[in-house]
């Protein structure tokens, strides 16, 4: 199930490489994803316990959010067929 970010459920401290532009866009289980405008276009970086798992670009926020919930999903199914 995806969950929309949610301050309480975040990671502790934001990860290392993370541009203080970035802001916090999505969280699930040990997720967090963070998008950064780049007047261009939107960089989203996916984070699994603060370490960067994946990395795209979108050219709105929107489209970011899409891409996102399409890369997570992806990543779940690939979990439990690896169960």
């Amino acid at each position: 199930m995806t969950v929309l970010f949610d301050e309480a459920s975040a990671p502790v401290g934001d990860p290392p490489d993370l541009s203080p532009e970035a802001i916090a866009i999505h969280t699930s289980g040990t997720y967090t994803v963070y998008s950064e405008d780049l007047e261009f276009m939107w960089r989203w970086r996916i984070y699994r316990d603060n370490k960067m798992v994946q990395e795209g670009c979108s050219l709105t926020l929107d489209a970011s959010r899409r891409a996102v919930r399409h890369v997570l999903s992806f990543f779940n199914v690939s979990q439990l067929h690896a169960q």
